[in-house]
């Protein structure tokens, strides 16, 4: 497991609070939500029981989370999440210039229960599972972007994972019968949590960009969610905006 830095100067309770706020600001964590328990927090973090309380309780003094005695520790409801919502002219593009020079991996595809955020965002009803791929871009060894995809099941169960593998995922879309009209997307900064930090091999709470899409079909139905996360310098955004 990838561990806090020791030699930055920032005491680790602080460093496991900073990644835990930029969830929230991100949206990663929504108000409400319930966060990992401490014994999750100690393994994710590997660090000491102690050490997480002292960031819980630095994050609880800020009104950020609400610890409830015997039932958990939750995302306050006035905890404020900032997002950037803009187009982004010329995305499309970009994405194949990212993909000329890198491989894909396949880390998983498969039936899940999305977050909260990612239901609201393509739809869902309650209890509606979706299917997960999550794909890891690397340029030899060296992993570039790291991104997570959310597709309705009357979509994503059209897919093999040979073909995840092989094309890009707007091109499966496309055959399909389901090519973007339009997206949406927000792009923000974020931390790296302890399991992205493993993924893209940099330290935890190491600087990201951070973009959430999510594309509409021909008919205006949300058809996919996407978290692409990516250290800056491997991947960058140019947005042109067009008077």
């Amino acid at each position: 497991m990838q561990k806090l830095s020791r030699t930055l100067g920032t005491p680790l309770h602080h460093q496991i609070s900073a990644v835990i706020k930029d969830g929230i600001a991100t949206g990663r964590y929504q108000p409400g939500q319930r966060l990992p328990t401490e014994d999750a927090l100690c393994r994710l973090f590997s660090v000491s029981r102690i050490t997480v309380r002292r960031a819980m309780q630095g994050l609880e003094e800020q009104g950020l989370i609400d610890r409830r005695q015997g039932d958990g520790t939750f995302v306050a409801q006035s905890a404020s999440v900032v997002s950037l919502q803009t187009p982004l002219a010329g995305y499309m593009k970009q994405v194949a210039e990212s993909r000329a020079l890198s491989q894909p991996r396949l880390e998983s595809f498969e039936e899940a229960e999305p977050p909260p955020y990612v239901r609201s965002a393509l739809s869902l009803a309650a209890g509606e599972r979706v299917m997960k791929l999550v794909r890891l871009r690397v340029r030899g060894n060296l992993p570039i972007l790291h991104s997570t995809a959310w597709l309705p099941l009357d979509v994503g169960t059209r897919f093999e994972p040979a073909d995840i593998s092989r094309y890009a995922l707007s091109e499966l879309m496309a055959r399909a019968g389901f090519p973007y009209s339009r997206i949406e997307a927000t792009a923000a900064a974020s931390l790296a949590d302890p399991l992205i930090a493993r993924s893209l091999q940099v330290p935890i709470g190491a600087a990201l960009v951070d973009v959430h899409r999510v594309a509409f079909d021909k008919h205006e139905r949300p058809v996919e969610y996407q978290n692409v996360l990516g250290p800056p310098d491997r991947y960058q955004m140019r947005v042109t905006i067009a008077g």
